[in-house]
């Protein structure tokens, strides 16, 4: 199982998600070491977490802020 593992992680290296995701579900599904499975978990859970990072619109930007009209705004002068 230790090879599922490494070879999920090679594929999120790879920027691969569908492979990764594939590996770290056959550990789970043919079964680990409770430390393997708690890896393969999360791993899932960081690759879930990241798709729905992408899918989600990114918040709206604050206005700027505008200076009032006629205003200039000041320079230093001299040395």
């Amino acid at each position: 199982m230790r090879e599922e593992i490494r070879l999920g992680n090679e594929s999120l290296a790879q920027n691969d998600i569908e492979t990764a995701q594939q590996h770290f579900q056959q550990l789970l599904d043919k079964g680990g070491t409770h430390l393997q499975e708690q890896i393969a978990l999360n791993r899932l859970r960081e690759i879930q977490a990241k798709q729905e990072a992408l899918h989600t619109p990114p918040a709206s930007k604050p206005p700027a802020r505008r200076r009032a009209s006629g205003s200039t705004t000041r320079g230093r002068t001299g040395a």
